[in-house]
This record gives C-alpha cells, structure tokens and sequence, in this order.
C-alpha cells in the first residue's frame, strides 16, 4: 500500500503521514493500532528497538504478548490519570502482598 492510500484511508493528508513516517511528529497509540490493523502488521511491528539482528524481543513486545497484560493498558486508556495512578497502587499493593510472585 502506498503512503497516499494508507493516509486517504485514515483520513490524514500524505503530508501529515510523512511527517509521522519522518518522525517529525508522534503519532497516537490509537492510530498507530489503526496502522498496524490495515497493514495486517503487530504494533510492535513499527516499534524500532535495534533488536532485530540479534531476535531478542523488546519489554514492551513481551509485556504485550503477557495473559491479560495488554489488556490492562487497552482498558486504563480510558481512565483519568489519577484512577490509573489507583490502579497502579492496587497491583504494587498486590506485588508485596504475594511477594512479587508471578
């Protein structure tokens, strides 16, 4: 797909998904999601670590491939930073009750 039907198909100008592309400006969780959806490609995917040549994967591609992991993140989104500051209390209260037993 080229840059110019992957930005009609967002929505975006080809100018604005260049920028992106360039690093020039950051782009949102939430279309980056959109990206790799269209694409058929994980998020990880656009994620440049350097790990490539050795395989190793990144903490936050093994974090995402965690049980109910990434589901946390994708529901704290919609939470005000303080409630995600209460939920981040709740699982460290967790983590010491049980020793940080996994």
């Amino acid at each position: 797909m080229s840059q110019e039907e992957l930005a009609r198909v967002l929505g975006y100008n080809q100018s604005s998904l260049s920028n992106y592309e360039l690093g020039k400006r950051r782009l949102n969780f939430t279309d980056l999601q959109r990206i790799g959806q269209i694409l058929g490609k994980p998020i990880t995917y656009f994620l440049d670590d350097g790990n490539e040549e050795t395989g190793e994967l990144t903490d936050l591609e093994m974090i995402l491939r965690e049980p109910y992991l990434k589901d946390i993140l994708h529901a704290s989104r919609e939470l005000k930073s303080s409630q995600r500051k209460i939920v981040l209390d709740y699982i460290l209260w967790q983590k010491s009750r049980t020793g940080g037993a996994k």
